[in-house]
């Protein structure tokens, strides 16, 4: 369960996989460059380093650390290790995890004055309870309310990093959260970008389509995709095309389909492929900017609505006995 809350910081993360890529590009050995690259950011280095000495690829000795290093993350490695550009995967790596965490930063900044405002109102109105009656039917308004909505928030992440291991209840997660209007779609796209880059890599150093194609399902990062990725695999079989794969799975764009197409046939699979995963990159960050602009004004107005229902209801039980006079 180490790590379970705390996970591996993203700043932290980004720091050590940009750091591994430099030094196994040294051609320093994997295991060194682990525990050199881990030192302060990772206590679990010294291990991982000791694990791939044992025999294990380095995907699977991550793959032991499922709170620390995320489905995608050993998928992407393992990619690496599968093509031979380890060392461009754990690029990529770093610059993804370099905007996540912006983005999340960003997200927080926005979020910070909606949830300010939230406490305030639930807090400062409140303080007419505290005079007439007391501190502990205040608390129980407050606190009684508060409390609660953390303990489900709490209940609810830990049933989500508790998810990351499990591979049902981790389906059943990307289930529903591909039926949420707006982040549904949001996470398809960073799905499908991960699947076609990763897709790209692969066919550029020399993978079979067919083995590519299911090396990069299982690096998408979303169990949801993945089986309908593995679906329209089987459909098609180890003999068919990679457009056709991806049309039978009616994820993809069909500017997206048609370049991997014209890939096929003019013999650019690789830069066509890595064509295709750009235009799903542009539109899943068009998606998040608009959800990062919309969810605190959505946040600040259900607020607003808030304060003003709870005034109205303290202000009428405090001044409706006087109108009864």
């Amino acid at each position: 369960m180490n790590g379970l809350f705390g996970g591996f910081p993203l700043k932290y993360k980004t720091v050590f996989f940009r750091q591994l890529a430099t030094m196994i590009t040294s051609a320093l050995p994997l295991d060194r460059a682990i525990s050199t690259a881990g030192t302060g950011v990772l206590p679990q280095a010294r291990a991982i380093g000791q694990s791939i000495l044992a025999g294990n690829s380095f995907s699977k000795a991550l793959a032991a650390y499922p709170y620390l290093f995320s489905e995608y993350e050993v998928a992407m490695i393992a990619t690496g290790e599968t093509s031979g550009t380890l060392d461009t995967q754990l690029n990529v790596l770093a610059a993804e995890l370099e905007q996540t965490h912006q983005l999340v930063q960003s997200l927080k900044s926005k979020l910070l004055y909606p949830i300010f405002v939230a406490h305030f109102a639930l807090f400062v109105p409140s303080l007419v309870v505290l005079v007439k009656d007391g501190v502990e039917p205040y608390l129980k308004m407050t606190l009684g309310l508060l409390i609660p909505i953390y303990l489900m928030l709490g209940f609810l992440w830990t049933g989500y990093r508790l998810g990351t291991t499990t591979g049902t209840f981790r389906y059943l997660i990307d289930t529903t959260l591909n039926l949420v209007p707006v982040l549904g779609s949001v996470l398809r796209l960073l799905a499908l970008t991960r699947f076609t880059r990763a897709l790209s890599h692969l066919v550029e150093a020399g993978t079979l389509p067919y083995q590519a194609f299911q090396v990069a399902a299982r690096a998408c990062g979303n169990s949801w995709v993945r089986s309908r990725l593995y679906t329209s695999y089987r459909r098609v079989g180890t003999d068919g095309k990679l457009s056709q794969m991806m049309g039978l799975a009616y994820l993809f764009p069909v500017t997206v389909t048609s370049l991997v197409e014209s890939g096929e046939e003019t013999g650019q699979l690789g830069p066509m492929l890595a064509k295709g995963a750009e235009l799903l990159e542009m539109e899943y960050r068009a998606r998040v900017n608009l959800v990062m602009t919309l969810l605190p004004v959505v946040m600040l107005l259900g607020v607003g609505g808030l304060v003003g229902f709870r005034v109205y209801k303290l202000m009428m039980a405090t001044y409706a006995p006087i109108f009864d006079m």
